[in-house]
């Protein structure tokens, strides 16, 4: 069983943010745990610091045993070492790249191997046929599923969802949750959902951690 352990401290001085300090102490099996809270409680300071965007002031990642970062033992594996899949609120797609291109960016294996997973990832999720769009040739709903299925093409450990349906219509928003649904069914992995959307958090279901002022705790 996969599950990710973490307990992490982080203080922002207020030269680029208001002062803030992030405090937390939470795990995470198999299967999608909600952290759910207003704008500014620390949900995407969370996601930045379990990928290896920010470093903690202090405290201990682990996903399925292995440590990712541990402040005493000087661990601090980088964004590449760690197998994280991470669909952040833009996207953040490659514009000059073609849908394919950016599916295929992370993947870590010979050329045919590649192929294979990046055809298989766009007709899983509904896109092949835009495999050689860019991002501004593709709708908004076509852009998250290519986002998600470059999150998930390299099997990762860790799957981060900042906001990802936000922009959605109810009725896209529910085939690509169905859709990713799914996937996880297939791919016991620990996923966290970022949103401030009730109804959001309860379409994804699991386990749901109440955050507010860089706290977490169960709701």
């Amino acid at each position: 069983m996969s599950v990710l352990q973490a307990g992490l401290r982080k203080a922002f001085n207020g030269r680029t943010v208001h002062p803030f300090t992030l405090e937390v102490e939470f795990s995470a099996p198999e299967g999608v745990t909600v952290i759910f809270g207003p704008s500014g409680s620390g949900k995407t300071t969370v996601l930045q610091c379990l990928a290896g965007l920010l470093k903690p002031d202090a405290g201990t990642i682990r996903v399925g045993g292995e440590t990712w970062f541990d402040c005493g033992r000087k661990i601090n594996l980088t964004p590449q070492q760690r197998r994280t899949g991470y669909v952040f609120q833009d996207l953040a797609l490659f514009p000059h790249m073609t849908a394919a291109e950016n599916i295929a960016f992370g993947v870590r294996e010979s050329n045919e191997n590649k192929r294979n997973r990046v055809r298989d990832i766009l007709e899983r999720f509904h896109v092949a046929h835009l495999a050689e769009n860019r991002p501004d040739e593709i709708s908004g709903g076509e852009r998250q599923r290519v986002a998600l299925a470059r999150a998930l093409v390299i099997q990762p450990q860790l799957l981060l969802l900042d906001e990802p349906f936000s922009a959605l219509d109810d009725e896209l928003k529910l085939a690509i949750i169905a859709d990713l649904k799914r996937w996880l069914e297939e791919n016991k992995v620990p996923v966290l959902l970022v949103t401030h959307d009730r109804e959001e958090a309860g379409l994804m279901g699991g386990r749901m951690l109440l955050m507010k002022e860089g706290s977490v705790a169960p709701s």
